[in-house]
This record gives structure tokens, C-alpha cells and sequence, in this order.
């Protein structure tokens, strides 16, 4: 049985700016595969997905302002539900 998830920036992580999706909503995403690109205005930083799924929708857009706990996308997942922990951004380079 299918079940959603929202695809968020874990508690302890700083403040962020969306810059990019890197998956357009309709996409099959994998464990770890990057979604998006943030930065902390000194760096840029990739979020991965924490769980495989179908990634059906966006919350957020270019220049947005995401704080810990926001939502960013919608992801359906297949199989039994379980706890989906938060995402904690990956810096680039």
C-alpha cells in the first residue's frame, strides 16, 4: 500500500535559500539521490531523498527562504508506512 511523505530539512540545520529542483515533480527518485540544490549564502548544498519514491509535488520555489522543519516536496512511497527521518543537506565539493 502506497503512503506520502514530505521531504524535510532536519531540526538542527540552519537556515537555507532554495536555489534549484534538480527532480521536476512526476519523478521516480532514489535513496540519497539528490532532489535540489540549497545554499546558506557561502555554500551550496544538495538534499537527498530519504526514502525511494515518486516525487509528486514542489512546496517551495527558486529564492525561498527554508528553515528546519519546512516541508519541501511530496514523495509517495511503495510498501508498509514508516517514520521517514528528516533530510540533512549535503555540501557540494
Amino acid at each position: 500500500m502506497p503512503f506520502l511523505y514530505e521531504l524535510k530539512i532536519a531540526a538542527e540545520e540552519p537556515s537555507y535559500t532554495f536555489v534549484q529542483q534538480l527532480v521536476p515533480a512526476g519523478s521516480l527518485v532514489g535513496t540519497g539521490q539528490a532532489v535540489c540544490t540549497l545554499t546558506d549564502g557561502g555554500m551550496e548544498f544538495h538534499v537527498p531523498a530519504p526514502r525511494q519514491g515518486l516525487l509528486v509535488e514542489w512546496f517551495v520555489e527558486h529564492g525561498a527562504v527554508i528553515e528546519n522543519g519546512d516541508s519541501l516536496a511530496r514523495i509517495v512511497c511503495e510498501g508498509e508506512l514508516v517514520a521517514v527521518p528528516a533530510a540533512a543537506p549535503m555540501r557540494l565539493g
